[in-house]
């Protein structure tokens, strides 16, 4: 049986999760080495003045899409991608307290939009890095939602702590409707190992017990 788009976008992210966790060990300017037969990737995390390592969404978004390729080519799917797509809605953002659609603001951008071999939009993914504000929880969100394509909705996180969890479900509960959010924790040493896993959410699971119930642990 050919699986839905949700599947395939699902399977993509989590090969896209494998590599970076790869490219997070191996490819760091900051580590002063890379290693593609180790990492899958040629991406490198590169390095603040100070020495520090940066994690950002671009990291992200470039290995999903490597991924993506690999996988249409692997399992013939036939599909294609833009980047910074614009939306078909126009919206309300800037000084705004609740960002909405209206017909009077303008169009936004969403990463990554997947169509198919016609150009027709079959999925709109958002990734983000780090815990912002509720504020770019909130738009990012209205945006996939009002768009009413499948959505999907993915964070990067370097480390986490006991309150992460809570602190993010408080901002994005009221809002993820027929979203998909998906989390993954990279495994860095400034975390604790329990938590490297991916965390995925989506609406007939938001009445369940949050957060414990719904995590996959990545194999390495």
């Amino acid at each position: 049986m050919e699986k839905s788009v949700k599947e395939r976008i699902i399977d993509i992210l989590d090969n896209t999760f494998k590599i970076l966790d790869n490219c997070y060990k191996n490819n760091g300017e900051a580590l002063g080495k890379a290693d593609y037969n180790a990492s899958g990737s040629r991406i490198i995390f590169p390095c603040y003045s100070d020495g520090e390592r940066r994690i950002s969404e671009q990291e992200l978004r470039f290995v999903f899409v490597e991924q993506l390729l690999k996988y249409c080519k692997d399992k013939k799917w036939d599909a294609y991608y833009s980047v910074e797509t614009p939306t078909e809605w126009k919206y309300r953002f800037s000084g705004e307290q609740k960002p909405h659609k209206t017909k009077d603001g303008q169009s936004a951008m969403v990463d990554v939009c997947i169509h198919d071999k016609n150009g027709k939009r079959l999925c709109l993914i958002e990734f983000k890095a780090g815990n912002p504000d509720k504020f770019c929880y909130v738009k990012d969100l209205v945006k996939l939602y009002e768009e009413g394509r499948l959505g999907f909705f993915v964070q990067l996180l370097e480390s986490q702590n006991s309150g992460t969890q809570e602190s993010i479900e408080s901002e994005i509960k009221e809002d993820i409707k027929d979203l998909n959010y998906i989390c993954h924790t990279l495994p860095s040493e400034k975390c604790n190992s329990k938590y490297h896993r991916t965390e995925y959410l989506s609406k007939d699971r938001i009445a369940k017990e949050w957060w414990k119930q719904w995590i996959i642990t990545i194999e390495n």
